[in-house]
């Protein structure tokens, strides 16, 4: 541009920066002279009325041209008039003034191949700010569009809504025929169709998109938007004949991705052939990522809904739940008794139960396999069961044959409990019990502990099982504990478990005190074990001291 500017101007031309330095060799005049000859002559002689033009071409579009071409003289020109006179004063031939008159104006006149040089340049820059503006137009078309689409689709919660939304705004926004929506099922296998704006029942009908099978869903899917001119003779299109009928020609594909997983396909389609510009195929991309963004909030929406709704429902089954236990400690003398119960989860398999049997208790402690509340249920199930055999059989072992016969008609073999009953007789301190594959009990007597382990597998896995019944007469003094496996399998932050031993040395620290200030020891010392790691299990304690006799009364 410096040196097309300087032979035209017959002036020096620099350009500097902001420093003024200069960002230019300087102007090779006799370089250009015989680059500009060369060129003059490859254009041709300037014959009057010659004409140049420059074309502006904007993404293959001529938007128009710049053009120079010859002027015509004056028939008087001042600067001539004053070269002939000057010749006539200098005495030079007439001859010869032509000549001379051709020379000066070869000299002097505008350089025609510099002259076209520029004319391009400036053709090419034309160009450049035509596109800038084409393209600023674009984005802001562009903008306006993803804004109504934008607000559209935020309005919606509804799942169906917005996908009808979405499609329909992305035809018209791009004015087209019909627009469809598919996501991918469950498998990840199948594009299901979910929303169509402009395309009939016949053609929805035509047969399934499996992913297996569509060249387009795949290329779509590793993120490329893709492009078919015409339906009828791609080999990518699956049903070709559908789409004749249709009266569809030309679509495009754009992937919807959220986080790296693609859900579904955003696909246009055009009654005409067309090739989409780079306008289209961008604001498509911006549809596609805003509608698949849009799905995912609107799933995890429902989602959320659902989870707080399943949440009030375990809310309620725990309150049910915790009904089932026991309101308040029986008061049997001598015997001082204490329970807890501390569920992982809302909901747990454990329960202990107090049932009054004429003047006896009975006393029950269970464990359901697993948790929640298939382990809640299960844990209704046993304890009405037990608390229905328990009213007419006094024979313990025949009170869990029962149990256990009614739990393997109703459940699977991999649902079991394991169940600790026994009855109190407060006249003898008689305790009459059955162990079913529960953690035994431990009896705490003057230092020594015992284990309560007479009776038979778990509850629920053999019909025919045949339990037996253990006799342990209780003295004053004696503190009983009945819990279950989560509390000696309670962990700290190294996996390391309280276990047994801990739990007979807490038992055995608690010998003197009440039993509910001996299940609050036992407890604080797994607590303090454990820490502040996450429980697992579900946790339940039966404490039953036996309360010393009282002094007679004097007389």
């Amino acid at each position: 541009m410096q040196d097309n500017f300087a032979v035209l101007a017959h002036l020096k031309t620099v350009i500097r920066d902001a420093q003024g330095n200069p960002l230019t060799a300087p102007t090779d005049t006799t370089g250009r002279s015989r680059s500009d000859a060369l060129l003059e002559e490859l254009i041709g002689p300037d014959d009057a009325g010659e004409q140049l033009h420059a074309p502006i071409i904007v993404e293959g579009r001529e938007l128009g041209s710049v053009s120079i071409e010859s002027a015509e003289r004056p028939e008087h020109e001042p600067d001539r008039d004053r070269l002939i006179e000057l010749c006539e004063r200098l005495g030079v031939p007439h001859d010869q003034v032509p000549a001379l008159l051709y020379a000066a104006e070869r000299a002097f006149a505008p350089r025609r191949g510099a002259a076209v040089q520029v004319l391009f340049l400036l053709a090419n820059h034309l160009a450049r700010l035509c596109y800038q503006e084409f393209q600023l137009r674009e984005r802001v078309n562009e903008l306006a569009v993803l804004n109504r689409i934008s607000t559209l689709l935020t309005g919606h919660r509804d799942l169906q809504q917005l996908l009808d939304t979405a499609a329909r705004s992305c035809a018209e926004a791009m004015g087209l025929k019909a627009a469809a929506i598919r996501l991918l099922d469950d498998s990840g296998q199948e594009l299901v169709i979910k929303a169509v704006h402009g395309l009939s029942a016949a053609y929805l009908n035509k047969g399934p998109i499996l992913l297996d099978n569509s060249q387009v869903a795949k290329t779509a899917f590793s993120g490329q938007v893709v492009y078919v001119e015409d339906m009828l003779t791609d080999p990518r299109v699956i049903y070709p004949e559908d789409a004749e009928r249709e009266g569809l020609s030309s679509f495009l594909v754009a992937p919807m991705i959220y986080r790296g997983r693609p859900i579904g396909i955003i696909q246009v389609y055009s009654a005409e052939r067309r090739k989409f510009s780079t306008y289209d195929v961008n604001l498509l991309q911006s549809i596609a990522q805003l509608t698949g963004t849009a799905i995912e909030t609107a799933r995890l929406d429902a989602q959320r809904k659902e989870a707080v709704n399943v949440q009030r429902q375990l809310r309620l089954a725990a309150d049910v739940q915790q009904r089932m236990l026991p309101a308040s400690m029986p008061e049997v003398p001598p015997f001082d008794i204490a329970a807890r119960y501390v569920p992982s989860f809302d909901l747990g398999g454990d329960f202990y139960d107090f049932i009054q049997l004429d003047s006896h208790l009975g006393i029950a402690v269970a464990d359901v396999v697993g948790k929640g509340v298939a382990a809640s249920l299960l844990m209704a199930s046993v304890r009405a069961s037990l608390r229905a055999y328990a009213q007419d059989v006094y024979d313990i072992d025949e009170v869990l044959s029962r149990v256990n016969a009614a739990l393997c008609r109703d459940t699977l073999s991999s649902e079991f409990v394991t169940l600790f009953y026994g009855v109190l007789d407060p006249s003898t301190l008689r305790l009459t019990y059955c162990n079913a594959g529960h953690e035994p009990p431990l009896l705490l007597r003057k230092g020594e502990v015992i284990k309560l382990d007479v009776g038979g597998t778990v509850v629920g896995i053999d019909p025919d099982h045949h339990y037996d019944k253990g006799l342990i007469d209780l003295l004053p003094g004696d503190t009983l504990l009945i819990y279950t496996d989560g509390l000696c399998d309670a962990q700290d932050f190294n996996n390391r478990r309280f276990g047994r031993e801990r739990v007979r040395q807490s038992l055995v620290e608690a010998a003197k005190l009440s039993a509910g200030d001996a299940l609050n020891h036992i407890l604080w010392q797994m607590r303090r074990f454990v820490g502040l790691n996450k429980r697992m299990d579900d946790l339940t304690m039966v404490v039953i001291k036996v309360k010393p006799a009282g002094k007679p009364r004097k007389a």
